[in-house]
């Protein structure tokens, strides 16, 4: 019941809609400290105009009872419910013990209202507790409240803990000493992660998001980060990322934000460098399904080894096989295209067979991969040999080089390009210059999930373009619907 109370409460929340002006994320940032590892911002302004408020309550396929339309009218009116619907919903996710701590946190203008109207949608009696400053469902303890303000918060064990020996603890709901402590934190004081979460929760977005990334590595890591040498690298690492509900299509942006130690070696390794096209003019792109293509340094990839002090390890592991772990990298270009081509219909037209019990056996296709890394030349004989000699390459996959590429595929005809040097024609191939990454996708796995579903709509293509900006990496994906009259989420939820 508890998680039930906590999930229609977080839910509702979520779903309701404003009309106000924007939040300066001042507020949040009282409650922020060293150990947030993430915050999330939802922003209602924009959502009330995209959300099918309409279509919802009119919906009648059976979607929803006609109890659920009551508590559906609450949400999408969001007024009558006693929340300050002229602020952002706010999500914060904080290092608790050995495990992280979940809270929502909202502002309310009247709190009969609020106790009224979440107790007739929970199903529980929500109660004000005023001298207590705590928010109950009957009798469990679900949330905190100090002036206009409340929070609902919730413990949830590492899912981690089992790697080290220990066993997970059970998710609760806070305590009251946790809500006592959190109203007298002592907020973030760290200029530089104060702008990045001021530039990640985007006034513009639907929906900011800030990932402390430094504190994710730590805290998974139990604190094994800090005995590296790469650790001073890591400090202070962030990640910023926003996504936005358009006329048929979904955008998300993302960007790191690094200490000047670490971009200043993003710098180094990938100053000037790109994406090059060529890799694939021997690859049939016209018949995959989803492709990559990019830059990745490799010396960039060696100095992170030797800083986390597995340079040793590495090379202990390869000696066996005649080879160090510098003369792989150095081997490498850093240019690198990943493919999947649609699938081969070949057994799906086969004739039915049996097993020997007599029941069917279905048809199967084996996935059609390949992975194609940029070399240099004589450098990369050491890895060809490697590559070729695998066992389990051997048996699933196919080997090509030259002194340009090293290819790996699971479907030997998709090698003949390369093995007769013709080029492919790629009308399909979208080339976006001096970009560090590019990937696309016909989204046709995601397709196959819609259509399982009541909703009538398919996803047209998947992008993805990533860059080095200032020291820092940059990403943009695009997902585009085959209809755009109306906002995403009016095709997504199954309305026309």
């Amino acid at each position: 019941m508890k998680k039930i109370v906590y999930g229609f409460l977080l839910f509702s929340a979520a779903l309701m809609v404003s009309c106000g002006k924007d939040d300066n994320n001042e507020e949040i940032l009282k409650y922020t400290t060293d150990k947030t590892l993430a915050i999330v911002k939802v922003n209602l302004q924009q959502l009330d105009k995209k959300l099918p408020k309409d279509e919802m309550l009119k919906d009648q396929s059976g979607h929803f009872s006609e109890k659920d339309k009551e508590k559906l009218e609450l949400f999408l009116n969001a007024d009558k419910n006693g929340l300050d619907i002229e602020k952002p919903l706010y999500l914060l996710t904080d290092q608790e013990k050995d495990g992280f701590a979940f809270s929502f946190f909202g502002w309310l203008t009247d709190k009969s209202k609020f106790e009224a109207n979440f107790s007739r949608i929970s199903g529980t009696k929500i109660h004000i507790d005023e001298t207590k400053k705590l928010i109950y469902s009957d009798s469990n303890l679900i949330g905190s409240i100090n002036d206009d303000m409340i929070v609902l918060s919730r413990n949830v064990g590492n899912p981690m803990a089992g790697m080290y020996g220990g066993a997970r603890p059970a998710d609760s709901n806070a305590s009251d000493k946790f809500y006592a402590e959190l109203w007298k934190r002592k907020p973030i004081e760290n200029k530089n992660t104060l702008e990045q979460i001021k530039s990640s929760l985007d006034s513009d977005a639907d929906v900011s998001s800030w990932i402390n990334l430094y504190g994710m590595v730590n805290t998974f890591s139990k604190g094994y980060i800090e005995t590296l040498a790469i650790n001073k690298l890591l400090i202070g690492a962030g990640f910023g990322v926003n996504m936005n509900f358009g006329e048929g299509k979904i955008e998300f942006k993302g960007s790191t934000f690094f200490n000047d130690d670490l971009k200043k070696l993003v710098e180094k390794y990938y100053k000037g460098k790109t994406a090059d096209y060529d890799i694939v003019k021997n690859i049939d792109i016209d018949k995959t399904k989803n492709y990559s293509l990019g830059y990745m340094s490799p010396d960039f990839f060696r100095y992170f080894v030797k800083e986390a002090g597995f340079e040793s390890m590495a090379n202990n592991f390869l000696a066996s096989r005649n080879v160090t772990l510098e003369e792989i990298t150095s081997a490498l270009s850093g240019q690198y295209a990943f493919a999947q081509f649609r699938d081969d219909n070949t057994a799906a037209q086969a004739a039915p067979q049996v097993d020997e019990y007599g029941y069917p056996i279905l048809p199967y296709s084996q996935p059609r991969m390949l992975l194609a890394l940029g070399i240099n030349g004589d450098k990369a004989q050491k890895l060809i040999n490697l590559v070729s000699a695998e066992p389990m390459l051997a048996q699933a996959a196919k080997v090509y080089s030259n002194k340009e590429l090293l290819v790996v595929a699971s479907n030997e005809n998709d090698l003949a390009l390369l093995k007769t040097n013709k080029t492919a024609t790629n009308s399909t191939l979208k080339k976006q210059s001096g970009v560090t990454g590019y990937s696309w996708s016909d989204s046709s796995d995601v397709n196959n999930l819609l259509e399982n579903g009541s909703r009538k709509v398919k996803v047209v293509s998947m992008e993805s373009v990533s860059n080095v900006k200032d020291g820092n990496f940059t990403s943009d994906i695009t997902i585009t619907l085959d209809k755009s009259k109306k906002n995403v989420l009016h095709y997504l939820m199954g309305y026309e």
